[in-house]
C-alpha cells in the first residue's frame, strides 16, 4: 500500500537530476568516480518495456561504469522503506534476478545490479555477531542473499545533508521524511522556518532549463506531505509558506487538502461529514500508534507480538498515558502498568 512517505520519495527521486546527488553521497567513493553521471537514466525511460513486466521495480537507474578499462552497465534499483519490512532481503534478491534477466536481452550481457535502500522511522534488527554453529549455521551461510547499499536517514544529520551535494529539493525531501512524521503542528512550522533557504530555492526552480519537478509542483507536494503526516492546520501551513516565500497570496491547494475540503462540503449537504472526519481521525490515531511503537523499540529493543498487539489495540487514553511514560519507564512492564 502506497504511503505518503513513498509518494514524496518517488516524486523527487524518480528524476535522475535529483537522484544523482543522493547516489553520489552514499555510494562508495571509488564507484562514484567510475560512474558516468551525465548518462544516468531512469530504468523506465531507457527500457520502457521493463516497467510493465511482473516483479520488476520501476524505480531505479541505469548508468555506464568504467571497470578495469571496460565499460559495463550498472543497474541501481532504489527502494524506500519507512517501516520495517521482514522480507526486504528476499525482495531485493528477486528484483535483482529479474532485472538481470530482463536487461540482458536488451544490453547483450547481464548488467551489474546494486540495490540502494533509503530507510527511516524504524530500527533495523541486530544481526548476530557470529553465525550459528552446526548444520543450521552452515545452511544459513549458503542461503542466497542480495547485498545492497543502505542509507539510514535517521542517522544522518541536517549538517550532513547540507554538505551532501544534493539538489535543494532532494535535501528538503530527506529532511521532511526524517523529521515531519515526528512533529506536531508547531514543530512542523518550526522545521519549515529552519529550512527556509531550501524552501526558497525549491520554489525558485522554474523554467525550461531546470530539471523537474518544478517549483510550484514541488512546494505543493511538500505541503501535501506535511498535511498528511503532521497535525499542522492547513491555514497555519499556508501562512508559514507565505512568510518564507514572501508571497502574500500563497495558498496550498494540495491533493490532500482538496480531497478533505471536498469531503467536508459533501458531508454538509449529504450527511457524510462524520465519516470523513472519522477517517481522518483514524489515520492520525494510527500515526500515534506507529510513533509509540518506534519509541518503545528504541527504548526497550524489538517488541514481542503481545506488546505490539497491546499498543495497536490501545485507546486514546492509553496512548496518552504510555506516551507520557515512555522516556522514564524502567521496563515494558512498568510502561503498561495500570495507574
Amino acid at each position: 500500500m502506497q504511503t505518503p512517505h513513498d509518494t514524496l520519495f518517488q516524486f523527487t527521486f524518480h528524476h535522475a537530476h535529483h537522484a544523482a546527488g543522493w547516489l553520489r553521497h552514499i555510494l562508495p567513493a571509488e564507484l562514484v568516480r567510475a560512474i558516468d553521471w551525465a548518462r544516468l537514466v531512469p530504468i523506465r525511460e531507457r527500457f520502457p518495456g521493463v516497467r510493465a513486466r511482473p516483479h520488476l521495480v520501476d524505480g531505479g537507474f541505469v548508468v555506464p561504469v568504467q571497470l578495469d578499462g571496460e565499460v559495463v552497465d550498472l543497474v541501481l534499483p532504489t527502494e524506500h522503506k519507512s517501516s520495517f519490512a521482514a522480507g526486504l532481503d528476499a525482495q531485493l534478491l528477486r528484483y535483482s534476478i529479474h532485472l538481470q534477466r530482463a536487461l540482458q536481452s536488451e544490453l547483450g550481457r547481464p548488467p551489474f545490479v546494486l540495490p540502494v535502500v533509503l530507510r527511516h522511522g524504524w530500527l533495523a534488527p541486530k544481526r548476530p555477531d557470529a553465525s550459528p554453529a552446526g548444520l543450521f549455521g552452515w545452511l544459513s551461510s549458503v542461503q542466497p542473499r542480495q547485498r545492497c547499499v543502505v542509507h539510514d536517514l535517521d542517522a544522518t544529520t541536517e549538517a550532513e545533508l547540507a554538505g551532501s551535494g544534493m539538489t535543494p529539493l532532494a535535501q528538503l525531501t530527506m529532511l521532511c521524511l526524517r523529521h515531519l512524521p515526528k512533529c506536531d503542528g508547531p514543530g512542523a512550522v518550526a522545521a519549515f522556518r529552519r529550512w527556509h533557504q531550501l524552501l526558497r530555492a525549491v520554489d525558485a526552480a522554474e523554467g525550461p532549463c531546470v530539471a523537474p519537478p518544478l517549483g510550484a509542483d514541488a512546494i505543493d507536494t511538500i505541503g501535501w506531505y506535511a498535511l498528511a503526516v503532521t497535525e499542522i492546520d492547513s491555514l497555519a501551513l499556508c501562512e508559514t509558506f507565505a512568510a518564507i516565500l514572501q508571497r502574500e497570496d500563497f495558498k496550498i491547494m494540495s491533493t490532500l487538502d482538496r480531497t478533505f475540503q471536498k469531503g467536508r462540503l459533501q458531508g454538509l449537504t449529504e450527511g457524510k461529514l462524520e465519516g470523513k472526519l472519522e477517517g481522518k481521525l483514524e489515520g492520525k490515531l494510527e500515526g500515534r500508534i506507529e510513533s509509540l511503537l518506534r519509541q518503545l523499540a528504541r527504548r526497550f529493543g524489538p517488541l514481542d507480538v503481545q506488546a505490539t498487539a497491546r499498543v495497536r489495540a490501545a485507546t486514546v487514553a492509553d496512548l496518552d498515558r504510555w506516551t507520557d511514560r515512555v522516556l522514564e519507564a524502567p521496563s515494558l512492564a512498568a510502561m503498561f502498568a495500570p495507574e
